[in-house]
């Protein structure tokens, strides 16, 4: 049983996979708080919450001082993390390579370091105890698909920084790994779109691309995050989990 003041941090859990994640903590009976950029979405998310165990602040993942304030604002109120999981990114933007190159840019602000600023400067903090990270990739980092060259650097270069700093959290008894979905299959997401656009191509997409011939679905990828933080791992750390399908 967790202590009362014990928290599951995620990071962009308004809408998407993160409401999702928020809903099986919520279902565990785990305090958590949502970090969201959109503050009438996140507050339409929260009061949907009856139990009082969800608490959404607003906060832009990808401004490193707005990360700050509102980590301050959880250890003032001894908000003490012991799950991390950084959902927030952006694939909808076209990431396509540009002359100027700004797209690589946009594409490490929402999808690299709006994981990267919650890690590195809760652990600076030190407002955790026996801490679980998990960040949410992409199989784009696997550079699998039709993803953008910006969006799948960015999604691969999380992946390696989760493999990598494995070694230097060990010490703090910091466990981090990162999850890469496949073609997930949510309601008005954009497979669910395309389905409801064109049946049958979408479905021979799949068919073609997946060994498994399915979409990814959101109990798969909480049956992932279920395992990595469980007690059930004690010793897995630095590694990616592909929720992919074996896609082609």
């Amino acid at each position: 049983m967790k202590k009362k003041n014990n928290y599951a941090l995620v990071c962009g859990g308004s809408y998407g996979l993160g409401s999702e994640i928020v809903k099986y903590f919520e279902n565990k009976n785990i305090n958590t708080i949502v970090f969201a950029r959109n503050k009438k979405k996140l507050d339409t998310f929260v009061k949907k919450f009856k139990s009082k165990k969800v608490i959404g602040l607003k906060c832009d993942l990808s401004d490193p001082k707005d990360v700050k304030k509102n980590i301050q604002i959880l250890k003032k109120k001894k908000l003490i993390i012991n799950y991390l999981i950084c959902n927030a990114g952006n694939g909808k933007n076209d990431f396509s390579v540009k002359k100027n190159n700004l797209n690589f840019y946009s594409a490490y602000n929402k999808n690299f370091f709006t994981s990267i600023n919650p890690i590195e400067l809760l652990i600076n903090s030190g407002n955790f105890e026996n801490l679980k990270i998990i960040v949410i990739s992409s199989i784009a980092g696997y550079f699998k698909g039709s993803a953008p060259l910006p969006y799948s650097l960015a999604k691969n270069s999380l992946i390696n920084y989760c493999k990598e700093n494995s070694k230097n959290l060990a010490s703090k008894n910091i466990f981090i790994n990162s999850i890469s979905p496949g073609h997930i299959m949510q309601t008005n997401n954009l497979w669910h779109k395309k389905l409801k656009k064109n049946k049958s191509k979408t479905l021979s997409f799949i068919k073609k691309n997946v060994a498994l011939k399915k979409f990814c679905t959101i109990d798969d990828i909480i049956h992932a995050i279920h395992f990595l933080i469980s007690e059930n791992n004690s010793y897995i750390t630095g590694i990616d989990i592909k929720v992919d399908g074996s896609s082609v």
